[in-house]
């Protein structure tokens, strides 16, 4: 058995009970393995019934004096429709802001999970002219999501609607483990413009929708697993839940705690992991045309924190500079003027030439031609001004070196015949 997202509301408000008689009649039957929720795993007792939250969001809309903003999860059907009765009650006018939580009032309506008066839920252009004691605007981003309304809100990027002094919104959602940074700073914005923000746990206008540790542990004394694998959580919490688990009577040899891409391997005499899967985020390049590495993404985090230094410069066959090498900063801080540096890279570079040149040559045809490691040379090069570079700047930029080489090499004339000297790669071929 697989419970999913689940918590045991005794009092639901559509009135359709939890079938705990359904899951006792599977543990009689014998259940193998039971994969269960461990979300709240840490907090004692059971999780409030949706119902409780009624009368808190009541007590807020009947003080709000402004516009009304509430925002909460946009698969939540209960807390919307009773955001829906509210704002008839208080005779506001409703328009959705956000694609999901349109589509997601739209199916359930349709399906008669939602039901309303067909003028409540109006067009964002028609509740413009409206006063504002009898607005209220239903949003995503409870979560503090980059690009969801709430937050382009807060940012002052949405192109139809600014907070105004006297709005009040409601956060009726708490975060959810690794996004309180994202939505502090969404709250912090909202009431920078003046709005009333009224969110935490200790207002009553959230509920969780995952149980705690009594509807955790009824779920196992019901279905009587012989297997637990706690799931749905930070590592602590499925520690805790493992806990809960034998503190019910599963042994500890019974239960695995996994890790993402983790396979387990479940008999019916055993439960184990057996290997692992790739697994995690993938980042997606822009342009399309492929995944970005970890290396590619280390690249471009290097470039943007500590800057760019391009070199161009020119070597002969000789091993010696052509020209002076130009050199370019970009995004890199430093005190020390651009002369200076240039100075200093052409004398770093003549200095890794004269000593290591003859690394990269090798002569053949009696002394009379030679070839050159060109990539060789720029490789080491490239390492040695960026190691350098790194000491002289105080600081870690990304270096690149662009080399280059004459197209020719040099005749040799010998018996009257000429010759031409090859490279590397003519000699490879």
């Amino acid at each position: 058995i697989h419970t999913g997202d689940f918590k045991i509301d005794h009092t639901p408000v559509d009135g359709e009970h939890f079938d705990l008689q359904r899951l006792a009649e599977h543990g009689e039957k014998g259940v193998l393995c039971l994969m269960s929720d461990s979300t709240n795993s840490e907090v004692p007792g059971f999780t409030p019934s949706e119902r409780s939250v009624y009368p808190n969001l009541d007590r807020v809309f009947s003080q709000a004096t402004g516009r009304l903003f509430v925002t909460t999860f946009a698969s939540s059907v209960h807390r919307i429709n009773m955001v829906l009765q509210l704002a008839q009650k208080y005779k506001r006018v409703v328009t959705v802001v956000g694609r999901s939580m349109l589509n997601l009032i739209a199916h359930a309506r349709n399906l008669g999970y939602i039901n309303c008066d067909d003028n409540l839920l109006q067009p964002l252009h028609s509740v413009r002219n409206q006063p504002d004691e009898n607005v209220l605007i239903l949003t995503t981003g409870s979560q503090g999501e980059p690009m969801s309304a709430m937050t382009r809100i807060a940012n002052q990027e949405h192109p139809h609607i600014r907070i105004r002094q006297g709005d009040t919104v409601v956060f009726s959602a708490n975060p959810i483990p690794g996004n309180t940074i994202a939505v502090v700073t969404v709250i912090d914005k909202l009431m920078m413009q003046g709005a009333n923000v009224v969110y935490g746990r200790d207002k009553g206008i959230h509920v969780s929708g995952h149980g705690c540790q009594e509807d955790q542990k009824l779920m196992i004394a019901l279905t009587r697993p012989k297997f637990f694998l706690p799931v749905h959580g930070e590592h602590r919490m499925l520690v805790k839940h493992s806990q809960t688990a034998q503190s019910m009577g599963i042994p500890a040899e019974n239960m695995v705690i996994i890790q993402n891409g983790n396979i387990v391997e479940l008999t019916e005499e055993s439960i184990s992991v057996a290997g692992k899967v790739p697994s995690g985020l993938e980042l997606v390049d822009t342009s399309g045309s492929g995944m970005v590495s970890a290396k590619v993404l280390q690249e471009r985090q290097r470039m943007a924190e500590e800057g760019i230094v391009t070199i161009a410069t020119a070597i002969d066959w000789n091993g010696k500079l052509m020209a002076k090498p130009e050199i370019h900063l970009r995004g890199v801080v430093t005190s020390i003027e651009r002369s200076l540096v240039q100075k200093w890279v052409q004398q770093r570079i003549e200095e890794i030439l004269s000593v290591r040149w003859s690394e990269f040559t090798r002569s053949f045809d009696g002394g009379e031609n030679q070839e050159v490691d060109w990539g060789g040379l720029q490789q080491c090069l490239e390492r040695e001004l960026a190691r350098s570079l790194r000491k002289e700047l105080h600081c870690q930029p990304s270096v690149t070196l662009l080399m280059q080489i004459p197209d020719e090499p040099p005749v040799k004339v010998s018996d009257g015949r000429r010759r031409r000297t090859r490279t590397a790669a003519q000699v490879a071929s």
